[in-house]
């Protein structure tokens, strides 16, 4: 009786796999691969756009979703099954270079998130592709909707007309904050500035106008600070 050893089995298991199997994959399930993807992905673009949290909203970027979806499941389907299609493919996209920057790290989550769906919708795995969506938008809308119970973050930038006053003016606008930690000052010959961040209850600012009234500071600039380069 013949022995069937590792090397047998590892060269008929290459030899089908050459022969590959994308004949079994008929007109059907081209259409319904892609249709599946393209609505997950449309699915991934309304989220991205609900849970967006930077600055400029880019829309480009958000249809490159749903064609980067569309594209990876016919590249699932094209090398699905055969070893030959599969090294092919792999030596192709080697030399392809992506420099387009993402500026923010949930973007690159948001395109790992639709090539994912992809891959999925590509080998007929629909029920992982569109539960793990599901999901993943829940979790998206629960971390992105949560706020900060203490209070909104601004960072402060006044001006004072008497380097003398500084500690009284730090005073009262403590007692209007949750929070004060000086980030920057700058002292020249016309006036300081200092640079402060600080948390206040809602956007309650109405300090600022009456410290400006008095007569104590020339000047007073508030933004909201994100503490997230892609609020910037």
């Amino acid at each position: 009786m013949d022995q069937t050893t590792f090397s047998d089995v590892l060269q008929k298991s290459f030899v089908a796999m050459s022969m590959g199997s994308t004949d079994q994959i008929t007109t059907i399930n081209i259409l319904l691969n892609l249709s599946m993807s393209f609505l997950v992905a449309m699915f991934i673009f309304y989220i991205y756009k609900k849970t967006y949290q930077g600055v400029l909203y880019q829309r480009s970027f958000n249809i490159s979703l749903v064609l980067a979806s569309t594209v990876t499941s016919m590249i699932i389907m094209t090398i699905s099954g055969n070893l030959i299609l599969s090294l092919g493919m792999v030596g192709a996209l080697s030399i392809v270079r992506f420099r387009t920057p993402v500026k923010d790290s949930i973007d690159l989550i948001f395109l790992f998130w639709a090539i994912a769906a992809g891959i999925a919708n590509g080998v007929g795995y629909y029920n992982i592709s569109v539960l793990s969506s599901v999901m993943i938008a829940i979790f998206m809308f629960i971390l992105t909707q949560r706020k900060d119970s203490i209070g909104d973050i601004f960072i402060l930038v006044i001006q004072l007309k008497d380097p003398s006053l500084e500690k009284e003016v730090l005073e009262e606008i403590q007692a209007h904050t949750k929070k004060l930690a000086i980030k920057s000052k700058n002292i020249n010959d016309i006036a300081t500035e200092i640079t402060m961040e600080i948390k206040v209850a809602g956007d309650n600012t109405e300090f600022l106008n009456r410290l400006h009234q008095s007569d104590k500071i020339s000047q007073a600039t508030i933004v909201t600070y994100e503490q997230d380069l892609a609020a910037v």
